[in-house]
């Protein structure tokens, strides 16, 4: 039992109380399934941002399949409360998996959020920025949503795997996948994600 908040009014003490539980991660996947069975053979790449995440669908010779970005800029805006985010949030990652799971993947790359705390928490010591406080929750922020796929990925029958994050933001092979396909930063660091993910298997 968690109590959630409390007050008095006219008089009298209220209290909101939550029953939280706690259950093995098997049983979870196993009653909660979104899917029976995936026979996909694509590869994902996911690239996320503060308030978007983009997803790169590339077949095993790493030619594109498909290409999608999933917008919650709401939740990062300042005033929304964390419970507010984490559930748009959590809405948007089920449409990425399911749109994933559609579109035939069955293995999902994202950056290691253990190697990009660190690199970031680099990025951060090192920015000119004023407020690198902001840096630094952006980057728990971000972490935290690697996680939440991560998490929920398997009810969809796709499997996760990491991948080291540095270079797929700044570097020659980025700026060379962005001049020829057409795309923005974010979506060529997805694609390059997912190109590495390929590569190290």
């Amino acid at each position: 039992m968690v109590i959630k908040s409390y007050g008095v009014e006219e008089g009298d003490l209220w209290v909101q109380e939550e029953v939280q539980i706690t259950i093995p991660i098997d049983f979870y996947y196993k009653h909660m399934s979104k899917a029976r069975v995936n026979n996909g053979r694509l590869y994902g790449g996911v690239d996320v941002n503060v308030d978007r995440i983009n997803l790169v669908i590339i077949d095993d010779s790493g030619s594109l399949r498909d290409i999608h970005t999933f917008w919650f800029e709401e939740a990062s805006r300042k005033g929304c409360n964390k419970h507010r985010a984490r559930s748009i949030i959590g809405m948007k990652i089920h449409k990425l998996l399911k749109h994933a799971y559609h579109h035939g993947v069955k293995t999902m790359f994202l950056e290691n959020p253990e190697v990009l705390g660190r690199l970031k928490l680099f990025w951060i010591k090192s920015d000119d920025r004023k407020h690198k406080n902001y840096n630094y929750k952006r980057t728990i922020f971000r972490s935290s949503i690697i996680e939440m796929i991560t998490l929920k990925a398997p009810l969809y029958g796709i499997k996760v795997k990491f991948v080291n994050p540095k270079g797929t933001t700044n570097s020659e092979e980025h700026d060379e996948i962005m001049k020829r396909y057409g795309l923005d930063r974010h979506v060529a660091s997805a694609y390059l994600i997912a190109l590495k993910g390929l590569r190290h298997q």
